[in-house]
């Protein structure tokens, strides 16, 4: 009998670790499994009952692996949504101060307002657009993309490859334009330069005239659409651009009519200049982009006459002219 108070204190000892690991099981199924072990085996060493140990042991076990496996779903689920969401907008960078206004392939943007001595149409502002993504490529500058405002302005984007130095040339010469009308040829120079502007200076290449005419000890400096031909005009011009009444288009040919008063001006230009020595038997219709046409002049010319070729781009010239011929000035904000 001496025995009996030890032996109870053991087996109580047991069944409570045994009750212990089974709550344990539920909250911490990995811990209660452990303790379920450990009951279980303390259990039978005491010859006590293992039935709770063992249920600590199974529950722990099955809800060990039951959290397991919610975890590694719960983990991939995650993974899969990153996934989707990645894909789904592959091109919309996360913001930042250096993203570009317009996406990851768009850099500066430039708000240029239009203004017109005429009326301001549609048809004038499609024009703008035409002759500023063309200036763009004759300047080798990528223009992206160019978009009316609600204010009516013009908003340019540029490339992202597009320097901040570029932008502000394209900015500051379509501002300011060197030369803009109808000029006189006071000398044809070869593409490279070096030709002598009789001051001792000589005429830069016409790559350095990329972003248009230029103004060299009192005169324009302007090459042609090609770059192959540089023209030293006057300071300015002899009729202006708005001279220009109306522009037409018919297949590769483009006819121009000019004003009343200007057609009296130009047919005694045109007279004088076809009897004339080169290059005074030239003239040049020059904008902000360069040299739109510089034709030898035969014979008097009234108030109308055509331009052609086989290489002309019909549309891209009629907008040239029909700038000119609203008198339409840009100015970059």
């Amino acid at each position: 009998m001496t025995d009996s108070p030890h032996v109870s204190a053991r087996d109580t000892r047991s069944s409570t670790l045994s009750i212990v690991a089974l709550a344990l099981a539920f909250i911490l199924p990995l811990v209660g499994f452990v303790l379920g072990l450990v009951a279980r085996v303390k259990s039978k060493t005491s010859g006590s009952p293992t039935v709770v140990a063992t249920t600590a042991v199974a529950i722990g076990a099955i809800l060990s692996i039951v959290w397991t496996v919610a975890i590694v779903l719960l983990l991939s689920f995650g993974g899969v949504l990153s996934g989707e969401t990645e894909s789904t907008t592959p091109d919309t960078p996360a913001p930042s101060e250096s993203t570009p206004p317009s996406g990851s392939e768009s850099g500066d943007e430039l708000v240029i307002q239009v203004t017109a001595e005429r009326d301001l149409d549609s048809a004038t502002l499609a024009a703008a657009r035409t002759a500023l993504a063309f200036y763009g490529e004759s300047a080798g500058i990528e223009v992206s993309d160019i978009a009316e405002t609600d204010a009516g302005d013009l908003a340019v984007t540029f490339g992202a490859d597009v320097t901040g130095t570029d932008v502000d040339a394209f900015a500051r010469a379509i501002s300011a334009p060197a030369a803009q009308g109808f000029y006189a040829v006071d000398a044809v120079h070869p593409p490279t330069g070096g030709a002598d502007l009789g001051d001792g200076s000589a005429s830069p290449p016409c790559d350095a005239l990329r972003f248009g005419p230029i103004a060299v000890e009192g005169h324009v400096l302007a090459c042609d659409e090609a770059m192959l031909t540089q023209l030293l005009l006057p300071s300015s011009a002899r009729l202006v651009g708005n001279a220009i009444a109306e522009v037409e288009v018919s297949g590769d040919i483009v006819a121009v009519a000019l004003s009343e008063p200007a057609a009296e001006d130009f047919a005694a230009w045109t007279r004088e200049a076809s009897t004339a020595a080169a290059p005074g038997n030239q003239i040049a219709i020059v904008d902000f982009i360069g040299v739109i046409s510089a034709p030898l002049v035969s014979s008097e010319l009234a108030g109308e006459f055509q331009i052609s070729g086989a290489t002309l781009d019909a549309d891209l010239l009629a907008a040239r002219l029909q700038l000119l011929s609203a008198g339409v000035s840009f100015t970059a904000r």
